[in-house]
């Protein structure tokens, strides 16, 4: 729920908020060596693990290009360390609202998309948070099954050539995105349960597919029924059969544990801002009380040193750059407490001025757990798909 300061036009500091900031710089000194023993040195990027908090600086900013960005995520790494050690309090390029960046990459994109997600719901020691439970997946579910019709078992027929399996795992590793894909397009436009869609295929024998159609969908969405339809329909089965065979594919999938990030209409490669919006500057103001804002999340430490997650704050200017209204956006920040105390420390500051006009924007930031190092995986887990299809006849099995 939106949080409404108490304030008319600009927002100023409140004695009682001052009040209760000193108090959270005292408890901050007071905890601060304790936390440094206690929790270790930075952690490595996401774990393996599902359950696992992300690293101080996975995700920092959404990345549009490979590469970019490089030297601003190692200045945000040496700004995680300076300021307090045992607060791992990095920012975001502050954007307009509703213009999110995405890559222009549709699965680099959705990968971003999902750690977003992740750091949205944040995690605390709470065993009853969402993201504490065992089967926490923020990510789209996806299961492929395929067989020869008539034979249900994959292994059912030779996989010489193109047996069973080999159409099994094609269908999988070369349909997994794509499907994904298309039930996330969906899932934007008409939330779902999600369910199991089959289709029955013919592949020639040129390796492609010559023939589909739909045999039952519980999507209750034909949007999304038909690209998935259309996407199988571009798959190319290798090596070619001699004959033209019949498939089953079956197709299921369910949405994650977190809500998908909402997609701006924003253009995929850049942002294009008024020319007097300086995410930067915005970012240095942001940087500015980085002391204030760490004892926020200091204080909520000491009760639950398990608390990570991301605050996404949507900041309404008056237009001389003073703050009219902050409440949290996209993000659902695991303690209200730490929220709502970040929040009236952002209503404080003087902002640059946008073109003399009102201006609203977003201002993120992440706070990571603190763990010993572990191996740095490059890609994300996932333990719901599918194996790679055999490099030859010999992993196959013949």
């Amino acid at each position: 729920m939106p949080t409404f300061l108490s304030f008319r036009r600009a927002v100023k500091a409140h004695a009682e908020n001052l009040g209760v900031y000193a108090s959270l710089v005292a408890l901050s000194c007071a905890s601060n060596a304790a936390s440094r023993s206690a929790l270790g040195s930075f952690a490595g990027p996401v774990r393996a693990n599902p359950t696992s908090a992300p690293s101080a600086t996975a995700g920092i900013t959404p990345v549009l290009d490979a590469g970019a960005n490089a030297d601003q995520s190692d200045e945000r790494a040496v700004e995680a360390n300076s300021s307090n050690p045992s607060i791992a309090l990095t920012f975001e390029d502050p954007y307009p609202l509703d213009l999110r960046p995405r890559a222009s990459n549709p699965l680099r994109a959705a990968t971003d998309d999902e750690e977003l997600a992740r750091w949205n719901v944040g995690g605390t020691a709470d065993p009853n948070y969402v993201s504490s439970q065992a089967s926490f997946h923020p990510g789209t579910r996806v299961v492929v099954d395929a067989y020869f019709a008539g034979h249900r078992n994959a292994k059912a027929v030779p996989s010489r050539g193109l047996g069973g399996e080999r159409v099994q795992a094609q269908t999988r590793s070369k349909g997994y995105w794509p499907f994904r894909l298309c039930f996330e397009a969906g899932q934007r436009e008409k939330k779902g349960l999600g369910g199991e869609t089959r289709v029955r295929f013919t592949i020639g024998t040129r390796g492609t597919v010559i023939a589909a159609h739909v045999q039952s969908s519980e999507l209750h969405n034909a949007v999304t029924t038909a690209c998935l339809l259309d996407q199988l329909r571009k798959l190319r089965f290798e090596p070619r059969p001699a004959r033209a065979r019949s498939v089953v594919a079956s197709i299921r999938i369910w949405p994650g544990d977190a809500d998908l990030p909402a997609r701006s209409d924003a253009p995929p490669a850049q942002i294009e801002t008024t020319s007097d919006f300086d995410p930067g500057a915005v970012r240095a103001r942001l940087s500015g009380k980085r002391t204030e804002l760490s004892a926020c999340f200091s204080a909520a430490r000491a009760s639950d040193p398990n608390l990570w997650g991301r605050l996404a704050l949507a900041i309404v200017l008056e237009a001389d750059g003073s703050v009219h209204r902050v409440s949290e956006i996209e993000s659902h920040f695991p303690n209200a407490t730490a929220a709502r105390c970040a929040a009236a420390i952002v209503s404080a500051i003087a902002f640059p001025s946008v073109n003399g006009k009102p201006f609203s924007f977003v201002a993120a930031m992440r706070l990571a757990l603190l763990s010993s190092p572990e191996p740095n995986p490059t890609t994300i887990a996932r333990a719901d798909s599918a194996p790679a299809e055999p490099d030859n006849e010999n992993d196959a099995g013949d």
